[in-house]
């Protein structure tokens, strides 16, 4: 890790309705999200984890919202 990783704040994930899941690095440049395996591994990455990120946290809200009583919800990018 370099000195200017070291300096730049921590990433920032936003949501807003009509934009889905946004993320920035510490600098506000645009960043991206991934999911990494246990062994460290990217299997996958970029704006379709993002969009499934977001369906599955919209559902399992909805669901709530619904007195459905159970909050989790599958998606995959």
């Amino acid at each position: 890790m370099g000195a200017a990783e070291k300096l730049a704040g921590p990433p920032t994930i936003g949501a807003v309705i009509f934009e889905g899941i946004t993320v920035t690095d510490g600098e506000g440049r645009p960043a991206q999200l991934a999911v990494i395996d246990s062994r460290g591994h990217v299997i996958a990455a970029g704006p379709e984890v993002a969009k499934a990120a977001w369906a599955a946290s919209a559902e399992a809200y909805r669901n709530h919202l619904r007195g459905y009583g159970h909050l989790r919800a599958l998606r995959k990018p």
